[in-house]
């Protein structure tokens, strides 16, 4: 039961923001609970005003969300980009215990832009395979991306591999290729329509994109991929120390 100090100098709506994200973290609000702001008022004693200003917060940092004619729910807990780990999605899925799936929406081979070509060590006339896949876990789409790989590689990737099985393993195993380090540039930004429809996200949503060039142990550079993920799914964790 919430109770509020109505003699309090911090706000109502603050102390209800702060009550219902403490029983979101500690689990006494599990994914996929109802919260109303018409019962969450008339309990509390407050206008719905004030509840909404309070649920407004917690939208807008991905710990509930709103569904149109259905109301406002809690949200699943969002993942970490950064894992300290060189992963790949559906490594990194099978970690959490979720099971990846992709989607082929384009599949080419064709001499790349001047950005790929810097960031993959490409001359003028080299080519690349470039992969669009919608990625997924236990069937939700989580991410958008864009892969591209030199050919120069010398391994053979197929659709149905890459719809099935991991890159980074087909790296490995069929290319003898070891990876070795990343550099990743992130930034956020709104989803766009055509974003939003395969993600199954709102336009203008917050999207997180990754930028990631993977280098192998002889720091040749052997993929460059372009990430958008679901902002109410993920989170970017960034551990900074003081020398």
């Amino acid at each position: 039961m919430m109770r509020l100090n109505k003699h309090s100098f911090t706000p109502l709506y603050y102390q209800i923001e702060q009550a219902l994200r403490r029983q979101i973290e500690e689990g006494r609000l599990t994914p996929g609970a109802a919260i109303s702001e018409r019962e969450l008022s008339e309990q509390l004693g407050v206008s719905r005003m004030t509840t909404r200003q309070a649920l407004n917060t917690l939208r807008d940092e991905g710990l509930i969300f709103t569904e149109r004619g259905r109301g406002t729910f809690v949200a699943e807990p969002k993942m970490d980009v950064h894992t300290r780990q060189l992963l790949g999605f559906s490594e990194d899925m099978r970690r959490r215990g979720l099971t990846p799936s992709s989607r082929i929406l384009d599949f080419r081979r064709y001499v790349p832009s001047e950005l790929v070509r810097e960031r993959l060590g490409l001359e003028a006339a080299d080519e690349v395979y470039e992969i669009e896949r919608l990625r997924l876990a236990d069937g939700i789409p989580m991410a958008w991306e864009i892969c591209c790989l030199p050919v120069g590689l010398g391994i053979e990737v197929g659709r149905e591999d890459l719809e099935q099985g991991s890159l980074y393993q087909i790296f490995e195993d069929a290319g003898g290729i070891r990876l070795l380090e990343a550099d990743e540039v992130l930034e956020a930004a709104c989803a766009t329509r055509r974003e939003a429809e395969l993600l199954s996200i709102t336009r203008r949503s917050p999207v997180l994109i990754v930028e990631r060039t993977v280098r192998d142990i002889d720091l040749r550079p052997v993929e460059y991929v372009r990430s958008i993920y679901r902002g109410d799914r993920y989170q970017a964790r960034i551990k900074l120390k003081r020398k």
